[in-house]
């Protein structure tokens, strides 16, 4: 499948010609809504003999856990966390926030594509017996591969009665934002007309989320009585509805690994070396690859593959003898030359190294027998479907 670049007459002069050719306006991708699953308190108490029990887990779902020590208590670390089904938790990334005055802290971590069936957490700081309280949130939606979005953290606030949470970044619409305040103060509950979710409130701390309806900074207000207090906050991304259903991992291929996360059953290695990049999804699909797990024998359909077909309007300058065509990601660059051997003899060129579901920007320039190059043309975008 091609999209066609529909080009633009420009008129070019000089030595240094403007070339211009057209373009095809596309939506842009779209995006899933992160939904919460359920949330969960733990403790107060002493961790790691504090064991956290929460509803089975899902498959494929974003599991973040926010922990904060008892005010008067001591400013742990967090040292692991683990789980009974073998997630793998990572602090989500300089998330730990600190109060010099009340000795006291909070962090945030996160286990993404959740393996489905967890029951039990155990939470480690460091020192080992420290105490304080857990929440664990479960949700749906986020993408599988990289879901942390943003991280921000205020450490060792002046007293206040009305504690404001670090302020983090959600960059896309649907995403979520998580949030912790710890400290001196006893939190009582968030402002009014706050627009994030009170989860919970223990040992002085709070802890809230919130669903992001478009990007922008977020933070909570609580109402606390007067005392010094830290806070750290998280945004992770929704996963692109644009993306194929079936690649449940969001890891670009659709394959067995998609079908055993649907299934929850070990399908083992499948004979088959093909995998559908971008994936054709649909239950035919989905069969097919199960069908090869477990018998052996491979049926799996042919990926459609894509091509981006640029023309654009001939230099009029004298003496041009070629031109070069370029390709980025983003609007605006950086670029990167996609002819690299020789110039682009005609008016037209095809770009078959494309991903399905990308977006690509598409400037060319044109070049003269001394090998002056003219500033770049008008930017034309082009959106591979997918798949």
């Amino acid at each position: 499948m091609r999209l066609e670049l529909i080009h633009l007459i420009s008129q070019l002069t000089n030595r240094k010609p403007i070339v211009g050719f057209g373009f095809l306006l596309l939506s842009a991708p779209a995006w899933a809504q992160i939904s919460l699953v359920h949330v969960t308190a733990c403790g107060p108490g002493a961790f790691p003999s504090t064991s956290c029990v929460i509803p089975r887990t899902g498959s494929g779902n974003l599991l973040v856990i926010g922990w904060a020590s008892a005010t008067g208590g001591q400013a742990a670390a967090m040292a692991n966390i683990t789980d009974n089904a073998d997630n793998t938790y990572y602090e989500a990334g300089n998330a730990r926030a600190v109060d010099a005055s009340s000795n006291t802290m909070a962090d945030l971590w996160y286990a993404k594509n959740s393996v489905a069936g967890a029951t039990v957490l155990t939470i480690t700081p460091n020192p080992q017996g420290t105490s304080g309280t857990a929440m664990i949130w479960e949700f749906s939606g986020a993408d599988r591969s990289a879901p942390l979005d943003h991280t921000a953290t205020l450490d060792s606030q002046p007293a206040t009665t009305k504690p404001v949470g670090a302020a983090v970044t959600a960059a896309s619409a649907g995403g979520t934002v998580v949030s912790i305040s710890n400290g001196q103060q006893s939190v009582t509950g968030l402002v009014s007309g706050s627009s994030f979710t009170a989860d919970s409130r223990a040992n002085g701390a709070g802890w809230a989320h919130l669903a992001a309806a478009s990007p922008g900074a977020y933070s909570p207000q609580w109402n606390s009585s007067s005392g010094t207090y830290c806070s750290t906050a998280a945004s992770f991304r929704a996963a692109s509805a644009a993306g194929s259903a079936c690649d449940l991992n969001q890891d670009g291929v659709v394959n067995v690994v998609d079908v055993q996360i649907a299934v929850d059953m070990d399908l083992g290695v499948i004979p088959c070396p093909v995998t559908l990049n971008g994936g054709v999804c649909n239950s035919t699909v989905v069969q097919d690859i199960l069908n090869a797990a477990l018998t052996g024998i491979c049926s799996l359909p042919v990926p459609p593959t894509h091509s981006v077909a640029l023309n654009w309007t001939a230099s009029v300058t004298p003496g041009v003898v070629g031109y070069n065509v370029y390709r980025a990601t983003t609007s605006g660059g950086p670029f990167s030359k996609l002819n690299s051997s020789s110039l682009v003899a005609s008016t037209n060129y095809t770009d078959n190294a494309v991903t399905a579901g990308q977006v690509y920007y598409y400037v060319t320039t044109a070049v003269d027998g001394s090998n002056d190059e003219s500033a770049p043309s008008n930017e034309a975008q082009a959106t591979v479907p997918s798949p």
